[in-house]
């Protein structure tokens, strides 16, 4: 493909050439392949090419990206007020949508007319007795109204977007070029690819007299050839180069079992790391890429890992703004908006070192100390945000004093309290002014007033204020389309939806050299000319690369507009993949990696490509890290990494040493059988695990709540003489339940006090907790002869585990033991959520074991446990029995005696492997930063 870039190139050197690629980073890849012509082509994207043709036209200005939003919203709301009603609520999101919905139906070539008509006939038969055609048909009369309307406004505002200039460029354009090559494949096959529009332009615009579109023949082979020929009938074929050697593929050393073609790592860092030992150890770098199908995680990486390794690198993608310390800061602002200045806003708006606020200057207490100090008030003062409540803070801020007249806080958090006010206040205008533009300039004037601007001399206030200068600019461009075309005034989130869509839009290039390894994403690597390649990140998430799909209609109903089928993108997608495989000129090699971000990904199908691409394949070790290149700390580092022995060392595999035998709390033995190592942490390390703040109460909490309700009213109930619930004394029952809850919850703020209603006497649309837990008792018609609540089971326990019947110590509390006439027991415990995995399960079986021990001669007689079962709430029916499918009540009992016993060895004999049960959990594991996730699975 670089060679017939180059053929075409240089066969007409005068003639004016624009060569068509898919992204910046494709466009400089593309420059550097071909820098041994004597003259460059101009190397454009799909956009920098629509600019130059329009720069040569006598046309009127472009609508920028923030006016065309301005006059769809205000389409949107006059499709609304003319009665074609969305059956949605027009959220800031969904305006970017709907605005490239409509964009993407005119560059399919389609008209509005041809969306209504065929969208229309299609549902039409099936209004009347499908809710979903119904909703589907309303929403395609507001999105017809909406873009009609913004037809005409486009046209009203003596400016062109992107489809008009179209229409221009074919009625009375020159084009800038005789000669375009299009290197790109259609929007079917690729994302970055041309529309169906853009090529009928290319093939029509007056004064184009060439037009070459290159391809593979893998790319042809995907479907691209048929489409090409519908695109461009009569288009001439002609097939250039010859194949090229195929490169080698590197692959792990192994010694025995089956071998592998692909390299496995940890995580992102480790392979990045394994790509600088490599180049370090073989002196390639100007010819070595790195390519990847997501570029941040390795653009961010790449700065630590190689500086570490002491290896330049060269990226060509650029970072987004929305990482720049700027951008972030400016969301803190809109969170604080959104969120009616609840503690977290608050607290991230107040702790920003980007924010300087008058009553938190001073250096004694420092600022940190102070907003902590406030955040701890906040947090028992359980303060939820809102304007009204923010206002009143002052009065709470104060500490109260102890009786020798010390302050009860050590650091007083008034002063944060007035800085959290005045914030507030300062950005009141932003909320309430009367028109957009008012608004927006009320941000800019917070900004400038509050803005803390780093050091002159500060090696990061360059950048800083590059980010600053964007960020401004595009708030004052918006400010200045709605004082153009709609002043209404904007809600928060509306606001905040266009300023954040535009700074995601924006990247900014990093300083990174122009020699040492290529980092590339996998549409620029198409055009770079390398002997070595790395395809890093081949996990499922990455490759292929997830399609976008439309949110308002499915495939069934675009496929008419001209949308594309998944089978022809994932297709394409594929040979995509080979063509990369066969691009080095010497070695091509793959890896995939373990964890991101706490959680295990599956590798990605493409791997088993590997095998099917017919490369010679080359067994090669990635180079170990070079000590004598350490120094200080480094080098002591090193040495102990070496010094231990992951394989033979068994401390790397989850044993801690032998420990003496305890008294065992049964949830927490449960909790070794979830993960070895999540026991470890909490019971032998005694480390806190780390939760995210909830506003309302935690799960914990909620549980506390709804054991002391139950316990209060069952004992009240029995001791009125109610013993069993059934159906003739339910009402009483709901009636003495409702006013213990009510009793519970007046405990409680009031915050809370609502939801937690809801949750135990239930609403008009579910049962409520107590509601559900009677009638459990009601189906099983057994008279009750006395209830156990929250009764103790303590002592030591005769438990049978593989090896025979051995004693351990217990420590338990039964939710609930129902001693019923029949001489037998009946073992409930309440799950909030949903029952436990039966072969994960252990406080029922144990509890119903203990319970026959304990209670034996009590009123006489030897009890036997006859049914166990969770009252589970957010289970279909309310009461799981302990017996499975399959499985008697006595085989339960003594699977969990069994469980509990071999858990038990694995304690005392200090095994505590990383080995989760259901390993998706990882990603809420609260003791994740501690956990060594990559000798999960190991024995």
């Amino acid at each position: 493909m670089h060679r017939a870039i180059a053929e075409i190139v240089d066969a007409a050197p005068q003639s004016p050439t624009a060569v068509l690629v898919p992204a910046a980073a494709a466009r400089a890849a593309l420059e550097r392949t071909l820098e041994r012509l004597s003259r460059l082509p101009e190397i454009l994207t799909r956009d920098e090419f629509y600019a130059r043709m329009h720069a040569l036209l006598s046309a009127p200005p472009l609508l920028s990206a923030f006016e065309r939003e301005v006059l769809l919203i205000k389409s949107a709301d006059g499709a609304a007020a003319d009665g074609d009603i969305p059956p949605f609520r027009l959220r800031a999101g969904l305006v970017s949508e709907i605005l490239g919905f409509y964009d993407e139906l005119r560059r399919r070539d389609r008209t509005v007319d041809d969306f209504d008509r065929l969208i229309t006939e299609s549902l039409q038969g099936s209004v009347e007795i499908d809710r979903g055609a119904e909703r589907l048909f309303r929403q395609t009369r507001f999105l017809a109204s909406a873009f009609r309307r913004f037809e005409r406004l486009v046209d009203a505002s003596g400016r062109v977007d992107e489809h008009g200039l179209r229409s221009l460029l074919l009625r009375e354009g020159t084009a800038a070029f005789e000669r375009v090559v299009v290197t790109v494949a259609d929007q079917a096959a690729d994302p970055r690819g041309l529309w169906t529009a853009d090529f009928d332009l290319l093939a029509r615009v007056p004064g184009v007299r060439h037009l070459d579109v290159i391809a593979t023949e893998n790319m042809l082979a995907a479907g691209f050839h048929q489409r090409i020929h519908d695109l461009l009938p009569g288009i001439e074929e002609e097939k250039r180069g010859a194949p090229a050697v195929p490169p080698v593929l590197v692959a792990p050393r192994h010694d025995g079992g089956e071998p592998r073609r692909w390299f496995v790592c940890r995580d992102r860092e480790e392979e990045l790391a394994a790509v600088a030992r490599i180049a370090a150890a073989e002196d390639a770098r100007d010819r070595t890429a790195v390519v990847f199908q997501r570029p941040l995680p390795y653009l961010y990486l790449a700065r630590f890992v190689f500086a570490s390794a002491r290896q330049p690198y060269r990226a060509l993608d650029a970072l987004p703004l929305a990482g720049e310390p700027f951008a972030a800061a400016l969301d803190l602002v809109f969170a604080f908006l959104i969120a009616e200045a609840n503690r977290a806003s608050t607290i991230d708006l107040l702790g920003s070192p980007h924010w300087r606020f008058a009553d938190l200057d001073g250096s004694e207490p420092s600022i940190r100390e102070r907003v902590a100090a406030l955040d701890v008030l906040l947090r028992e003062t359980k303060y939820l945000g809102g304007w009204d409540r923010l206002a009143a803070l002052e009065r709470h801020a104060n500490p109260p004093q102890r009786a020798n007249g010390r302050a009860s806080r050590r650091v007083n958090p008034a002063d944060a309290a007035k800085a959290a006010i005045a914030a507030g206040e300062a950005l009141r205008p932003v909320r309430d002014a009367s028109a957009a533009s008012d608004q927006i300039r009320a941000l800019l004037a917070f900004v400038a007033a509050h803005e803390r601007l780093p050091d002159p001399d500060s090696p990061i206030s360059a950048r800083h204020l590059r980010a600053r200068a964007a960020v401004v600019d595009a708030l004052e461009s918006l400010a200045a389309a709605h004082e153009r075309h709609d002043n209404a005034p904007l809600s928060i989130e509306r606001l905040f939806g266009a300023v954040r869509r535009w700074i995601d839009g924006q990247t900014f290039a990093p300083s990174t050299g122009s020699v040492g390894v290529a980092l590339l994403d996998a549409p620029a690597a198409a055009y770079a000319d390398v002997d070595e390649l790395r395809l890093v990140g081949l996990v499922e998430t990455d490759w292929p690369e997830r399609a976008r799909r439309s949110i308002f209609y499915p495939s069934s109903l675009l496929s008419q507009l001209g949308w594309p089928n998944e089978i022809d993108r994932l297709t394409a997608a594929r040979a995509r993949f080979h063509d990369l495989l066969r691009l080095p000129r010497s070695r091509v090699s793959a890896s995939t990696f373990t964890l991101e971000d706490d959680a295990i990904v599956a590798p990605s199908p493409f791997l088993e490509e590997l095998e099917a691409s017919g490369l010679a394949v080359e067994h090669r070790a990635v180079p170990r890290l070079d000590a004598d290149s350490a120094e200080g700390e480094a080098e002591e580092w090193l040495a102990l990494r070496r010094s231990r022995s992951p394989v033979e060392n068994e401390s790397f595999h989850g044993s801690a040493g032998a420990r003496e035998p305890s008294v065992y709390a049964v949830s927490h033995v449960e909790r070794y059988l979830e993960c070895p190592f999540k026991y470890f942490a909490a019971r032998v390390l005694q480390l806190d695990e780390e939760r995210e703040d909830e506003s309302g109460l935690s799960p914990r909490e909620r549980g506390q709540l709804l054991h002391e309700v139950f316990e209060t009213f069952f004992r009240t109930w029995d001791d009125r003489g109610g013993k069993t619930i059934t159906a003739n004394n339910l009402d009483d029952a709901l009636e003495l339940f409702g006013s213990v809850a009510e009793a519970t919850l007046a405990k409680l703020p009031d915050a809370d006090r609502a939801l937690e209603r809801t949750y135990l006497l239930g609403s008009a649309a579910a049962a409520g907790l107590g509601a559900r837990a009677f009638n459990v008792e009601i189906e099983q018609e057994t008279e009750v002869v006395e209830r156990l609540l929250e009764h103790p089971l303590e002592g030591s326990f005769e438990l049978r585990g593989e090896h025979g019947v051995r004693a351990i110590g217990i420590r338990a509390k039964a939710d609930r033991i129902d001693l019923l006439e029949d001489g037998t027991l009946r073992v409930i415990d309440y799950k909030l959520s949903r029952a436990p995995k039966a072969a994960r399960a252990l406080q029922l079986p144990i509890y119903g074991v203990c319970a026959e021990q304990r209670l034996k001669g009590r009123r006489g007689r030897d009890w036997r446990v006859s049914r166990a079962g969770y009252i589970a709430f957010k289970e279909r029916n309310a009461f799981v029995g302990l017996a499975g499918p399959g499985t008697t009540l006595e085989e339960a009992l003594e699977q969990g005696e069994q469980r509990l016993v071999a858990a038990v060895d694995g304690i005392e004999r200090g095994d505590f492997p990383v080995k989760p049960d259901e390993p998706y959990r990882c990603r809420w594991c609260g003791y994740a930063g501690v956990c060594r996730k990559d000798y999960i699975g190991d024995e």
